[in-house]
């Protein structure tokens, strides 16, 4: 028999499929949530499951290198590296608890003049002396040129004026007619502002009448079923059958429920909403749109585009009003995407006669500088191992994620929601990095040493070692930072750190003149500052100009909906920035080999 059963607990779900089918599809295929930060290269250890029951093969040598015996002797295994070649059933381990996203972020004031606009008109009366053509007379009244309108908003006159005694609301975008409706709705104009990361998305619902924000809903971005990191992404895009449309679907199925969710919260109809305003990196941008973004993904990492474009909301499948726009912020190239440009524009770095730099530190790391005249920017691949990626026991800030960690006379952590920890998120990570560093547990080169206090916490199993930061109720190790950990958080630092370096030294600027460090992301937010400093990410000198500035990207969007000027300031933004490639940099190999080391203590 060819057909077999493969059963996912404690959801229950089943698929029937062929002998030799991959695990990992298959839970993809039933709709079961495992995490897969590779997409199913074998590297990331992340798609954990337990064999329960049935037919399994033998262990692939990539399990066998990432999964300790002892586990694998429990029956642990990698789903994309599992062939189901029998009935069975696996049990999902690491099933992800309520999530920590940040949707705050600075916002600077701004004149209200959204795009968007309703207007309630009371035109006179038609008559044999006054005859005029309707559109004439609404033309007229709102003292503008409408050019060409759309034949469905023709077929609305005759019913929208004269049905109800020549008294209507217009709606606007620009100088086009949107829509006409009877009676007096001009205070029901509604927009949202999306911020789509990489791991997160983040929605803004927002009264384009009064520019309050009513509500706010985030999510993970369901697209790391396919990967954390864009590459990953880009690669099931390019290489599965319906991979660029199941990215797509995604994050549209995704921005619609969380535009439900906001709606209800504000008990309004999202046929009143009328805009969307988009900021992303490129690739999400791209992947958004249903753009194929393979040329982001190989030199001479090229987009498709990265001019701000705007498209009718029905075409990409966004659920507001069936006359709806969405308006997607510009870029300024292949890994310096429309967030960046809308941090630019909320900390009005192009009006500041400041030296300043910007980082927003995700999924991966973007730093702008700004010399008061010119901006420049860079994109370094920091952000993985300080999200949990590439960690081993690394996780997303979700419950049960350790998140603070102290070492004194004893070792002393604190999880998201106080859980029971299972696991440790981004700031965690600095914060044990940088709190072994104090107390000498880990040398600048970043190895552990093995003689001295804390030495009953080094722990070595299949000859890794590892500190145990953490212990589960039957006295095993719960939460252990390997030495591939540390080293994983070194080429984080040290491509942070170079970045900034490349760019300050290429425009021969001092760190004593740099007047603000705007530190931007969720993980800016969370993290320790002295423990960032003590793994020599920034300099000491520059600790006291730290400004934590939140989710620009989304306060950005939210400026790009409301105010004409500010969009239009977000496109000359896109096109003066000067962007550096860091491969390209002269010596930077070099730079960012000496860049990995942490800094001696009392340096």
């Amino acid at each position: 028999m060819n057909t077999i059963e493969v059963r996912f607990l404690p959801e229950n779900k089943s698929v029937r499929t062929t002998r030799g089918a991959n695990l990992l599809e298959l839970a993809r295929a039933a709709c079961v949530e495992i995490e897969s930060s590779c997409n199913g290269l074998g590297t990331c250890g992340k798609c954990l499951v337990r064999h329960v029951e049935g037919i399994v093969e033998e262990p692939h040598p990539d399990e066998v290198n990432l999964l300790s015996s002892n586990s694998l002797a429990s029956g642990i295994r990698l789903a994309c590296r599992v062939k189901a070649n029998g009935n069975a059933a696996f049990k999902i381990l690491k099933c992800p608890g309520k999530d920590q996203i940040l949707s705050e972020g600075f916002m600077p004031q701004f004149e209200l003049d959204p795009k968007i606009r309703k207007v309630y008109l009371e035109l006179p009366i038609t008559s044999l002396e006054n005859a005029c053509d309707d559109v004439s007379r609404i033309e007229r009244s709102l003292n503008l040129k409408l050019g060409s309108i759309p034949v469905c908003i023709l077929r609305e006159i005759p019913g929208g004026l004269r049905d109800t005694g020549h008294k209507a609301t217009f709606t606007l975008s620009g100088e086009c007619l949107l829509e006409i409706e009877p009676g007096d709705t001009s205070s029901e104009n509604f927009g949202v502002a999306v911020d789509i990361g990489t791991t997160t998305v983040v929605i803004s619902l927002c009264d384009l009448s009064t520019g309050l924000e009513l509500a706010t809903c985030s999510s993970i971005n369901p697209q790391k079923a396919f990967g954390l990191d864009v590459l990953s992404r880009i690669q099931h895009a390019r290489e599965k059958e319906r991979g660029l449309e199941d990215l797509r679907f995604a994050i549209v199925e995704c921005i619609n429920a969380l535009i439900e969710e906001s709606c209800t919260k504000a008990e309004i109809e999202r046929v009143r909403i009328y805009e969307m305003a988009v900021a992303a990196n490129s690739t999400m941008m791209h992947l958004f749109l249903g753009i194929n973004p393979s040329g982001i993904g190989r030199s001479p990492y090229v987009p498709v585009f990265t001019k701000a474009q705007t498209f009718p909301a029905a075409d990409l499948g966004i659920d507001i009003s069936c006359f709806g726009e969405v308006y997607c912020l510009p870029s300024v190239s292949a890994y310096v995407g429309a967030d960046i440009t809308a941090g630019i524009l909320c900390m009005g770095l192009t009006s500041k006669k400041e030296k300043a730099l910007f980082i927003d530190i995700g999924t991966n790391g973007e730093i702008v500088f700004s010399s008061g005249n010119e901006l420049f920017a860079c994109s370094c691949a920091a952000g993985p191992a300080l999200e949990g990626m590439n960690i081993s026991c690394g996780m997303r800030a979700a419950e049960g994620a350790i998140e603070r960690v102290s070492i004194g006379d004893d070792i002393e952590i604190a999880t998201i929601g106080e859980k029971d920890a299972r696991g440790i998120c981004g700031s965690g990570i600095i914060d044990a990095v940088g709190e072994m560093l104090k107390n000498g547990i880990i040398n600048k080169s970043g190895r552990y040493e093995k003689n001295g206090k804390w030495r009953e916490q080094l722990r070595s199993e299949d000859g890794k070692t590892g500190f145990v930061l953490s212990f589960g109720p039957n006295g095993t190790p719960a939460v252990t930072l390997t030495q591939k950990d540390i080293r994983q958080v070194q080429l984080a630092k040290g491509a942070i750190l170079s970045g900034i370096l490349a760019l300050i030294r290429h425009l021969n600027v001092g760190f004593s003149e740099i007047d603000h460090v705007y530190v931007a992301g969720a993980f800016g937010c969370h993290i320790r500052m002295e423990n960032f400093a003590r793994l020599g990410v920034l300099p000491d000198e520059l600790l006291d100009r730290v400004v934590l500035v939140g989710n620009t990207s989304k306060s950005g969007a939210m400026l790009c909906l409301m105010s004409r000027k500010k969009r239009a300031q977000a496109s000359d933004i896109a096109g003066e920035v000067r962007y550096v490639e860091l491969s390209c940099y002269p010596g930077f190999d070099r730079l960012f080999a000496q860049s990995l080391s942490f800094p001696e203590i009392g340096s």
